[in-house]
C-alpha cells in the first residue's frame, strides 16, 4: 500500500499519512506521572533491592540495571513510586534533560524523571522513537530561568499520529536496525578519535622520558624507570615557586561579570579550554587570596575528575580557584608551566594516579600526595624543544579530530531527520 498523504495541522509534523490516527500523548497511555526522592538524606535508603532509575542513568536505550538500589523503608518515606517494566522515562530537566530510557524491569525513579506507561495500544519501540523526534522541540520550548524544565501537562497534550498497530511495530523494527547501523558507525568514528589521542599520549610518553637523548640512565621511580642521563627525576615540589594551595571553600553562586571569575573543575573540557557557559564569580574580597596568574596550574583533588589538570593561560580578566582545586606555581628557571601541564597528560602521570589510588580506600588525591609527583626535568631549553615537538604533534591530533567530530554530527543529525521522517510517515518503510 502506497501512502496518502493529509496536512496534520501541526508545523514540525506537517503531512502524515491519510490512515494515521490523530491523539494525544496522554490518551496513548495508560501511565505519565514523575518519579520522588525520599526525603531522608540516610544512605541506608539506597542499599535495598528496589531498582533505584536517576535521570543520569537514561541512555536513550533499554535500561538494564542502576549502581544504586532503593529500600522498602526508603520507597515507603518517601513520594517515590514503583514503574513497571516497559517504562519510557524521559528527563525532565538538568543536564541530562530530554534524555530517554526503557526500564526492562520494574522500578522507582528520581524526581527528575517523567514516567509514560503505553496502553495495549501503542506499540512501546514506537512510542521511544516518536519522543526521540520530539525531545529537541521539548528542550526548546522548555521554561524556566537557570534550569529549564519540560513540563509534564505538556507531554500530555503533545500530539502525535498513530498507525495501526502492525506498522507501529514494523516502522520500531526498521528503526531499530538502522539506527543500529548508524550507532555503528558512529562508534568506529569513536574509536578513531581515541586512537589518535592515544598516539598522542604515546609520542609525549616518548618525548618526556626519552628526550632527544638515546643515553638513558635507571631511576627509583615504579612509574619512570628511565630518563636520559642529564635530566633529574625531582618531586613536584622541587620545581615549584611555593607550596601546592587550595582554593576558596565558596558555593559560587554568583555571577556577575564585573567580578573575578570563580573557576570550578566542572568550567575546564577534557582539552584544557575554559567551558563559556558556566561563569561563575566571587566578590574580589573573598577571591583576593585565590587569585591566579598565567601559567599557574590546577590539579583536582577528588571525585570522578580527580588528577585533571588546567593551566590558567590567555585568560582575559581576573579568576580565582575553588577548593577542590589545587594550584602549582612552577620555578621558572627550573620548569616551564606548559611542560609541568603536558606532563600530566602523559601515561607516566596516568600510571602514578592509578598506583596513588590502589593504596587508597577513595579516589581523592590531596597536596599531601600530589608534592611528591615524580617529573622528569630536563634543561629548560630541552624542555622548550619538547614542547614544540608536543604542540606541534598535538595541532595534528586535534585538526584530524575536529574533521572526525564534524563527521560524527552529520551522521548524528541524519539518524535525527531520518527518525523524524519515519515516525511522521514521509518515508515509508512498510
Amino acid at each position: 500500500m502506497k501512502y496518502e498523504y493529509r496536512h496534520s495541522s501541526i508545523d514540525w509534523i506537517g503531512t502524515v499519512p491519510k490512515h494515521w490516527r490523530k491523539e494525544k500523548v496522554f490518551r496513548a497511555a495508560e501511565l505519565i506521572t514523575s518519579g520522588g526522592t525520599p526525603k531522608s538524606g540516610n544512605e541506608e535508603y539506597y542499599e535495598g533491592d528496589i531498582y533505584w532509575i536517576q535521570s543520569g542513568d537514561l541512555n536513550d536505550s533499554y535500561i538494564t540495571d542502576t549502581e544504586k538500589k532503593i529500600t522498602q523503608e526508603g520507597l515507603n518515606n518517601s513520594s517515590a513510586k514503583i514503574f513497571p517494566a516497559g517504562t519510557l522515562l524521559v528527563a525532565m530537566y538538568g543536564a541530562t534533560i530530554g534524555k530517554l530510557g526503557i526500564q526492562t524491569m520494574e522500578a522507582a525513579t528520581n524526581q527528575a524523571c517523567c514516567g509514560i506507561y503505553p496502553t495495549k495500544r501503542i506499540d512501546l519501540k514506537f512510542l521511544f522513537y516518536f519522543f526521540h523526534a520530539i525531545k529537541d522541540k521539548y528542550i526548546s520550548d522548555s521554561y524556566g530561568g537557570g534550569q529549564p524544565n519540560i513540563s509534564q501537562s505538556v507531554i500530555k497534550q503533545t500530539y502525535f499520529f498513530v498507525p495501526p498497530k502492525p506498522e507501529q511495530i514494523a516502522i520500531a523494527n526498521y528503526l531499530d536496525k538502522a539506527c543500529a547501523d548508524i550507532d555503528r558507525v558512529v562508534e568506529i568514528k569513536r574509536k578513531q578519535m581515541d586512537n589518535l589521542q592515544q598516539q598522542l599520549k604515546a609520542q609525549m610518553s616518548n618525548l618526556f622520558t626519552k628526550g632527544t637523548n638515546d643515553k638513558l640512565k635507571q631511576t627509583d621511580s615504579v612509574v619512570i624507570p628511565e630518563i636520559p642521563e642529564h635530566w633529574q627525576l625531582l618531586k613536584l615540589k622541587r620545581v615549584l615557586e611555593e607550596k601546592l594551595k587550595y582554593g576558596a571553600n565558596e558555593s559560587g553562586d554568583l555571577d556577575n561579570p564585573g567580578d573575578p571569575r570563580y573557576i570550578r573543575i566542572t568550567d575546564f573540557d577534557d582539552d584544557g579550554s575554559l567551558r563559556n557557559d558556566t561563569f561563575k564569580s566571587l566578590p574580589i574580597e573573598v577571591a583576593k587570596d585565590y587569585l591566579l596568574s598565567e601559567g599557574d596550574i590546577l590539579f583536582a583533588r577528588s571525585g570522578a575528575t580527580v588528577g585533571k589538570t588546567f593551566i590558567f593561560k590567555n585568560y582575559e580578566g581576573i579568576a580565582c580557584f575553588a577548593g577542590y582545586l589545587i594550584k602549582a606555581v612552577t620555578l621558572k628557571y627550573k620548569m616551564l608551566s606548559e611542560y609541568l601541564y603536558y606532563f600530566t597528560k602523559t601515561k607516566m602521570y596516568e600510571d602514578w594516579k592509578n598506583l596513588i589510588f590502589t593504596q587508597a580506600t577513595i579516589q581523592n588525591i590531596g597536596a599531601d600526595k600530589y608534592q611528591y609527583l615524580p617529573v622528569p626535568v630536563p634543561p629548560i631549553a630541552e624542555q622548550k624543544e619538547i614542547l614544540r615537538k608536543t604542540e606541534l604533534f598535538n595541532e595534528k591530533v586535534k585538526a584530524a579530530q575536529s574533521k572526525i567530530e564534524k563527521q560524527i554530527e552529520i551522521i548524528l543529525n541524519y539518524k535525527k531527520s531520518l527518525i523524524h521522517e519515519v515516525v511522521t510517515g514521509k518515508k515509508q518503510v512498510v
